[in-house]
């Protein structure tokens, strides 16, 4: 069976609404009686809110077939990669609510990994795994 462009953009579509919800409902606003809190959160939102709806849209526009510059192929890879970090950062972070001393090497954070019966692990490879403890080690060393 082949599958239509239109039915991937479907798909696709159903994935990002069953993700993320219903984006139109999302409280992008900022509590204004909290002018001396930071808003990282509300402001993240924010970011994201807008980096599904570019992604859609640019989802539309493209061919299978469309060859694209090699300057735009780059920035397509770097956006999927940051991407990336941040889901397994905040996989890691806000569900395992804990962090490894600053003295950890990468093979601490794989093996603690490999170890967690968290629920975002469940159903993961060993080497999904690898990757998320890896990718949250580069960015705990980035900090």
């Amino acid at each position: 069976m082949k599958l239509s462009q239109d039915i991937i953009r479907k798909l696709i579509k159903e994935e990002i609404t069953e993700m993320c919800g219903d984006m139109q409902s999302v409280d992008m606003s900022v509590d204004p009686t909290h002018d001396d809190e930071d808003h990282e959160g509300s402001m993240a939102k924010r970011q994201m809110f807008k980096t599904a709806e570019y992604a859609t849209i640019i989802f539309d526009m493209l061919d299978d077939n469309e060859e694209l510059p090699a300057w735009i192929q780059s920035k397509l890879t770097k956006v999927a990669d940051y991407i990336g970090v941040v889901k397994h950062y905040l996989e890691y972070d806000h569900v395992m609510g804990e962090k490894l001393d600053k003295d950890a090497d990468a093979g601490d954070y794989v093996k603690d990994f490999q170890d967690s019966d968290a629920p975002q692990f469940k159903g993961k490879s060993k080497k999904k795994k690898q990757q998320m403890a890896v990718a949250a080690y580069l960015d705990a060393k980035e900090d």
